[in-house]
């Protein structure tokens, strides 16, 4: 009987016995290349006085179409409520982005990048996509859709449990 390889990720977490199950094995990669990609990025955001969260709803805004409000954002972005005022109220401090006061109902604001905001996620999205260029250096356009679509496949599988 064969013995089971060591793979890289039992190497890397410096595990003592290798990976038995293949599923175990894919969806340990799976975390600890989300998990490495989110310590780059943040480092990366962090060079220019930025938190993930914080580049997320600038880059969000940058491309939206239409006016989207506070509660907009924070549905795109999956992040509570509380979190999304947290998040624009330091945004707002470093005068990025603005929320302005909807016609007719108070309780709503339209939230905007102001011009400093979107200086700053432009210089910062040229570099975060020479980085992302960097980390996928190895996949074809091919390979990457792949990718893609393994892992939407896996999303779908995950939010079936």
């Amino acid at each position: 009987m064969a013995k089971p390889r060591r793979s890289s990720i039992s190497r890397e977490l410096e595990l003592e016995h290798p990976i038995e199950d293949i599923r175990h094995e894919a969806v340990l990669n799976v975390i600890r290349t989300a998990n490495v990609l989110s310590l780059q990025g943040a480092a990366l955001f962090r060079r220019f006085g930025l938190t993930e969260a914080q580049f997320n709803v600038l880059f969000a805004l940058k491309y939206k179409k239409q006016a989207w409000t506070q509660s907009d954002l924070g549905k795109r972005l999956v992040v509570t409520r509380a979190s999304i005022t947290s998040v624009l109220d330091k945004l707002e401090r470093k005068k990025l982005v603005l929320r302005a006061s909807v016609p007719g109902n108070r309780r709503i604001h339209h939230v905007e990048l102001t011009a400093k905001g979107r200086v700053l996620v432009d210089e910062v999205e040229a570099v975060y996509r020479a980085s992302i260029h960097r980390a996928l250096a190895a996949f074809s356009e091919a390979q990457c859709r792949r990718l893609i679509g393994g892992l939407e496949r896996l999303r779908e599988g995950a939010a079936r449990l």
